[in-house]
């Protein structure tokens, strides 16, 4: 117990000392025995390979999704929903067409395993502008009635324009909003990314009374576009993990608490908002088994028990080969306490 409390004084100053932007390192329980679960050690960015960094599936106090299609029902497998909802995920939207013609055989299995185990659940329309709008609104329709249990409004997924210019994907637009909202009874969502509305919608504030679904694969929630005053979802990655999923899932958070959700999902479209503003997301970093040699000989450079080359080794093995000049720049730098370090 003491040599486990002398050895977390000695992680915790280090961390003090090395405290620089980028990635967040979330050391696991197993990195030195006896130590407490996520100790925070910030890290150089760009340090870490990419497939190294792990994305948090759920945020605190905000309610956390996902959206399907085919691509996670490799060979043909199922969804686990119930790990999925285990997981910390609240809500699930599923693709349930595209076009005039393609739908998807998965669509009332997915939306109602997810209702199930107790998530609320959508769909979305993959646009084709090249195709008629109206034509498009009642294919997707069509889907969305074999639904029984859709509680999030109907989506209108752009991100394409497929040679139109501006005004006519404009119109285009329009006219499959309108006609959606006719066959549904319900207000859709946009779904929609940053460049394409400002390049190929020309920035347009015509559709702003419409929910707002915006991707932006970064760690800080974007800003919303075109008019909205406010995202009401985050599409923030496309290659998060969740348990119950084969493979890579989109990852989204929804600006608001549960509750608050429950109650978008109930019709209240106002009930977003004050979770996403201004939000960060800090990612982990998992070292998995080559934490304990990791850690284990940072410490023992910092306590001069072993030379650079040990660190430097144990890192090469963990394809890390740049952490050896980050712990000895932090010496060279006397920003590691070095002489404290070595009287613990």
């Amino acid at each position: 117990m003491l040599m486990a409390m002398r050895k977390l004084r000695l992680l915790t100053a280090v961390t003090a000392t090395a405290a620089v932007a980028g990635s967040l390192l979330i050391l696991p329980a197993t990195a030195i025995p006896g130590l407490p679960a996520n100790i925070p050690v910030n890290l150089p960015s760009g340090l870490l390979p990419d497939d190294m960094v792990q994305q948090a599936s759920t945020v605190p106090g905000i309610a956390s999704g996902v959206d399907v299609s085919r691509w996670q029902h490799p060979d043909g497998g199922g969804i686990a929903w119930d790990q999925v909802r285990t997981d910390g995920q609240s809500f699930a939207l599923v693709k349930a067409s595209e076009g005039t013609t393609w739908t998807n055989e998965r669509l009332v299995d997915d939306t109602s395993q997810a209702a199930a185990n107790g998530m609320q659940v959508g769909t979305y329309h993959y646009a084709r502008p090249g195709g008629d709008a109206r034509a498009q609104a009642q294919h997707y329709a069509s889907q969305y009635n074999q639904v029984g249990n859709h509680s999030l409004p109907p989506v209108l997924d752009l991100e394409v324009s497929e040679g139109k210019s501006p005004e006519q994907l404009a119109d285009w637009t329009r006219e499959f909003m309108n006609e959606l909202e006719t066959l549904t009874g319900r207000t859709p969502m946009m779904y929609t990314y940053r460049y394409f509305w400002i390049e190929q919608m020309n920035n347009t504030q015509e559709f702003a009374n419409y929910p707002l679904w915006l991707a932006a694969y970064q760690s800080t929630a974007p800003d919303p576009v075109g008019g909205w005053n406010k995202l009401d979802m985050w599409q923030r990655s496309d290659s998060g993990r969740v348990n119950g999923i084969a493979g890579n899932v989109d990852l989204n958070l929804f600006n608001g608490n549960e509750a608050q959700l429950n109650m978008f999902s109930a019709g209240q479209l106002q009930a977003s908002g004050g979770k996403l503003e201004g939000l960060t997301v800090n990612d982990g970093v998992d070292l998995g088994a080559d934490s304990t040699v990791i850690i284990g000989a940072i410490l023992a450079l910092a306590a001069g028990a072993i030379a650079a080359p040990a660190l430097a080794d144990a890192a090469q093995n963990a394809n890390l080969d740049g952490l050896p000049d980050v712990v000895n720049g932090l010496i060279a730098n006397d920003n590691l306490p070095v002489e404290q370090l070595e009287t613990m």
